[in-house]
C-alpha cells in the first residue's frame, strides 16, 4: 500500500462512529450462538444459587422453631406434672394434719375422761371413807348410850348409820373394792340385829350385835381410808362367820 492509501484508511477509521457495547455483545452473541448460550446460563445460575441458600436458612429456622416448640411442650408437661404432684402432696398433707388433729383431740378427750374418772374415783373413795367413819362414830355413841341404859334415840341413830353404811357399800362395790363392800354389808346386817334386840328390850344382845357391827365397819373404814390416804390401814379383827 502506498503512503497515500494508508493515510486515507486511517482517516476513514477515525471518522467511523463507535459501536455501542450492548450491540457489540449482541452482535457477538449473534455471531457466536455457543457464546450466547454460555452467557444466558451464567445469568440464570446466579439467582438459582441465592434461592438454595435461602431455602437452607429457612429450613434451619423451621427446625429450630420446631425444637423450641417441642421444648416448650415438654416444659408445659413437666409443669403440669409438678402441679399435679403438688396438689396431691397438699391433699396428703391436709389429710395427715386432719388425722393428727383427730388423734390429738381423741387423746385429749381420753386424758380428760381419765382425769375426770380419777377425780370421781378419788371423790367416791373419800365419800365412802367419810360415810363409814361417820357410821363408826355414830355406833360408838349409840353403844355409850346403851351402856348408860339410854334407849331414847338409839334406834333412829342406828337406822341412819345403816343407811350410811349402805351408801359406802354401794360405792365400794362400784369401784371394785369387794372386801370393803362385804364388810360394810355385814355391818349393816349386824346393825339390823341390834335394832331387833333393842325392840325386844334386850339391851345386852343389842350391845353385842352393835359391837360386831362396829368391828366390821371399822375394818371397811380402814380399807377405804387406805385408798383415800387418810386411814391408818389397821383392819378391825374379823368376826366369825363373815
Amino acid at each position: 500500500m502506498t503512503p497515500c492509501a494508508a493515510a486515507l484508511a486511517l482517516l476513514l477509521g477515525q471518522a467511523a462512529p463507535a459501536t455501542p457495547p450492548a450491540e457489540g455483545a449482541a452482535g457477538a452473541a449473534a455471531a457466536d450462538p455457543a457464546a450466547a448460550g454460555t452467557a444466558a446460563g451464567a445469568a440464570t445460575s446466579r439467582p438459582a444459587t441465592g434461592t438454595a441458600a435461602e431455602d437452607a436458612e429457612l429450613s434451619r429456622a423451621r427446625e429450630e422453631i420446631a425444637a423450641l416448640r417441642a421444648e416448650v411442650e415438654r416444659l408445659r408437661a413437666d409443669l403440669a406434672a409438678a402441679r399435679e404432684q403438688l396438689t396431691a402432696e397438699a391433699s396428703r398433707a391436709a389429710a395427715l394434719e386432719e388425722r393428727l388433729r383427730s388423734v390429738e383431740q381423741a387423746r385429749a378427750a381420753d386424758a380428760d375422761t381419765s382425769a375426770r374418772s380419777a377425780e370421781d374415783a378419788a371423790r367416791n373413795i373419800q365419800q365412802r371413807a367419810a360415810e363409814t367413819a361417820g357410821a363408826v362414830e355414830g355406833m360408838r355413841s349409840a353403844q355409850d348410850a346403851l351402856t348408860r341404859g339410854e334407849t331414847g334415840n338409839v334406834d333412829s341413830a342406828l337406822a341412819a348409820q345403816a343407811t350410811a353404811l349402805e351408801r359406802a357399800r354401794a360405792l365400794a362395790r362400784q369401784q371394785g373394792s369387794a372386801q370393803e363392800a362385804l364388810r360394810a354389808d355385814a355391818a349393816t346386817r349386824w346393825i339390823a340385829a341390834a335394832r331387833e334386840a333393842l325392840a325386844r328390850g334386850d339391851l345386852n344382845q343389842a350391845r353385842m350385835a352393835l359391837a360386831q357391827a362396829q368391828a366390821l365397819a371399822a375394818g371397811a373404814g380402814a380399807l377405804s381410808g387406805e385408798q383415800a390416804g387418810t386411814g391408818s390401814g389397821a383392819a378391825a379383827p374379823a368376826v366369825p362367820g363373815y
